[in-house]
C-alpha cells in the first residue's frame, strides 16, 4: 500500500481519511492535517517494527511468494561461499540460487550449532544447498562449483520506512496485507485526541489488535517451520 495515492483512493492517508471521517482530501488537501498524520503514522510504524523485531528474533524465511519483498541479486562464483547481504536488508525472507543449467532452486537456512564441525560440514564445491547468516554476509554450503552471472537471489524485508508529508510511492516496508495497520493505528490516535467519545475508537482498536496479533503469528512462524536437521558433520554435497 502505497503513503498517498490521490488518484487511485487507496492509499495509507487516503484510509485514514475513510477511517477518520474527515473525508476525500481532508488529510491530503490539508497541510496541518497531513503533518499530523505523517507523524502519527511515523509513530506506527515504530510499533510495528518493535511487533516484528519481538516476533522474529533472528533471521526469517519464507516462501509464501510475496510480490512486495524487495529482492536483491548478485553474481555466484566459482569456489566462493561468501557474499555480501544487500544493505538495506533487515530480516532475509528467503534466498535462491541458480544452477549450472539455468533453473532457480531454494536454500535452506541453517544454524551454526547446527554444524558439528564447520571445516568439515560440505567442503566439497557443488550445487549450494544450505545458507548461513553471519552479520551482513550470507555463508553457503557448500560453495559453487560454477559462475553464475546475477545467480543468488535474496528476498529480503526493508528496515523501518520514514515517511514524509510528499510520499506517493513510499510503502512501509513490511509484508503488504499488514500495511492497513499503519492507517488504522494512525486513524486511531488521531480520533483518541480529537474525537475521544467516537463510536469508531472501540472499532479500530478492535481491528489494529487483529492486525497485530496476525503480524506476530506471520514472522514467528517462518523460520522455526523451516530448520533443516543436519546430521554427520562430514556429510558433503558433490
Amino acid at each position: 500500500m502505497k503513503y498517498s495515492d490521490i488518484e487511485n483512493l487507496n492509499g495509507i492517508i487516503q484510509e485514514e481519511e475513510r477511517l477518520t471521517g474527515l473525508g476525500y482530501a481532508g488529510i491530503s488537501g490539508s497541510t496541518n492535517n497531513l503533518k499530523e498524520f505523517t507523524s502519527l503514522n511515523n509513530i506506527e510504524s515504530s510499533k510495528v517494527w518493535h511487533t516484528i523485531h519481538s516476533a522474529t528474533g533472528n533471521w526469517q524465511y519464507d516462501d509464501s511468494n510475496q510480490d512486495d519483498l524487495p529482492i536483491a541479486t548478485t553474481n555466484v562464483n566459482d569456489s566462493q561461499n561468501t557474499y555480501a547481504l544487500p544493505s538495506e536488508s533487515l530480516t532475509i525472507q528467503r534466498i535462491e540460487i541458480k544452477d549450472n543449467a539455468g533453473n532457480w532452486y531454494k536454500l535452506e537456512p541453517i544454524e551454526l550449532q547446527q554444524i558439528q564441525s564447520e571445516g568439515e560440514f560440505y567442503d566439497v564445491d557443488g550445487h549450494p544447498v544450505y545458507y548461513r547468516t553471519i552479520g551482513k554476509t550470507i555463508e553457503l554450503y557448500p560453495a559453487s562449483n560454477y559462475d553464475s552471472t546475477n545467480g543468488l537471489k535474496v528476498f529480503y524485508d526493508r528496515a523501518e520506512v520514514s515517511f514524509v508529508t510528499t510520499d506517493t510511492t513510499g510503502t512501509p516496508g513490511f509484508a503488504s496485507p499488514y500495511h492497513s495497520i499503519i492507517a488504522v493505528g494512525g486513524a486511531l490516535a488521531w480520533l483518541k485526541t480529537k474525537a475521544p467519545t467516537s463510536p469508531k475508537i472501540p472499532i479500530l482498536i478492535n481491528d489494529y489488535k487483529l492486525l497485530e496479533i496476525q503480524i506476530k503469528q506471520f514472522y514467528s512462524a517462518r523460520f522455526k517451520d523451516k530448520k533443516p536437521r543436519v546430521g554427520r558433520a562430514y556429510s558433503n554435497y558433490k
